[in-house]
This record gives structure tokens, C-alpha cells and sequence, in this order.
């Protein structure tokens, strides 16, 4: 539409010409320019359906950006780029482009619930940001973070130890994944303080979950499935 002169100095990205006919009616003088047309590409309708069809997601479409969750997270000191907000936001747009640029920051939510909990809409932010960060990993858009290759070690080691945490196994997988390193000082202090602390049976040898056989069945075949909102 053509541009008042009143308005001209605020506006960018105008076309001016000395004389213009719109519909065989001309309109130069102080209504000569226009704004470029402005149109945004390349951006994925799908990454929001996807996400919203997922129960983590469910609840991504009832955010209106209000920031309240930004305003008071947690990992905002720590971690500028750090914004549900406009994770959010990029994911209703389906900017996956940007979702990557910010990888090294979409995984470090410490789950303390303040966004949750301060939303006036409702919306589950926490388990919204796990759901558009595990959407970029299904899809192979990102390298595993050190938060999600832990979590696997952690959920490994309890299947196999009978539903309870082996901290020599844990250990022995992290250290292998070159999440730590296990120093001939680290494992002196270690052990001291496991023997200080008499757990060294514990350690040694771990309590299983009764009848775990029949839970890991159950268990397993419930992470195979997709899980769907209703």
C-alpha cells in the first residue's frame, strides 16, 4: 500500500518514484512510495505440529511469549542464550536453522520448574524445551550434548544393575565416554570417602529391585513406544 509522507523517515526499505499507477489511477506526489514486499522463507510448518503432537509438547501452542520464563530462569546467569522464550518461539516457526546455532544452550535446563510454575498460560515450558531439544536429536539436526550422553549412561546403568545406580559402573561408563577423568588422587578420595562413610558394600555389591526381571520387561517395552497426548 502506498506510504503517507508523514511516515516515510520511520520506515525502511521503501520504493519511491515520481510517478506511480495503481489500477490506472496515479498516485505520485506524497503518496509515490511503497513498502517493500517482506516475506520470510524457509521456515518448517511441521517442527511445531511434531512437537505438539508429543506429550512433552502438548502444550507449546498455548504460549503467547510473554517471557515470563526467561525473565526468571535459572540458567540465564550462567548461560546468556539461554531463553525458552525464543526456543519457543523458533520452534513455532520452524526455524530449525536457529534451534542449531543455539544447541550448545537448548540442553542445560537444570529442571528447576520456575518457568512452569510462573506461566500465566499454563504452559509446561520445562518439558516443552526437553520436547524441541529432542525433536533437533531424533532428527540427527544435533550432536548428543554431554547432558543427554549422561542421562543414557545413567538410565544404562539401572536397567542393568536392577533398577538401582552402580556408582562403579556409572563411573567406569562416564569415564569411558571422557566425562571425567578418574586420577589415581580422584579414586584415593573416592574410596576414602566411601569407606569413611561405610558404604564400601553397597558400592561392592548393590541392592537389586525384587522381580526386576518382570519390571525391566515392562519398562522397555514402554520406552519403545511412542507416547501421544490424547
Amino acid at each position: 500500500m502506498p506510504i503517507p509522507e508523514i511516515e516515510k523517515p520511520i520506515i525502511k526499505g521503501l520504493i519511491q518514484k515520481d510517478k506511480v499507477i495503481v489500477d490506472g489511477v496515479e498516485v505520485d506526489g506524497t503518496w509515490n512510495a511503497f513498502m517493500i514486499e517482506r516475506t520470510q522463507t524457509g521456515y518448517d510448518p511441521t517442527v511445531w505440529d511434531e512437537i505438539a503432537n508429543t506429550l512433552e509438547g502438548v502444550t507449546i501452542s498455548a504460549c503467547w511469549q510473554c517471557g515470563t520464563c526467561t525473565s526468571g530462569c535459572t540458567m540465564r546467569e550462567y548461560d546468556p542464550d539461554y531463553s525458552p522464550r525464543r526456543f519457543i518461539d523458533l520452534a513455532r516457526k520452524g526455524d530449525k536453522q536457529a534451534l542449531v546455532e543455539l544447541q550448545n544452550s537448548l540442553w542445560r535446563c537444570v529442571s528447576c520448574q520456575k518457568c512452569t510454575h510462573r506461566c500465566p498460560k499454563g504452559v509446561l515450558v520445562e518439558e516443552v524445551v526437553h520436547s524441541i531439544h529432542h525433536y533437533l536429536l531424533k532428527h540427527g539436526l544435533v550432536k548428543k550434548d554431554p547432558g543427554t550422553v549422561f542421562d543414557e549412561l545413567f538410565l544404562d546403568t539401572v536397567i542393568k544393575n536392577g533398577g538401582r545406580i552402580s556408582e562403579l559402573t556409572l563411573g567406569a561408563a562416564a569415564a569411558k565416554a571422557g566425562m571425567v577423568t578418574l586420577s589415581l588422587k580422584d579414586l584415593i578420595n573416592i574410596g576414602a570417602a566411601i569407606l569413611k562413610g561405610g558404604l564400601i558394600k553397597d558400592v561392592l555389591r548393590p541392592n537389586r529391585v525384587k522381580n526386576w526381571d518382570k519390571v525391566q520387561k515392562v519398562l522397555e517395552e514402554a520406552m519403545m513406544e511412542e507416547v501421544l497426548p490424547e
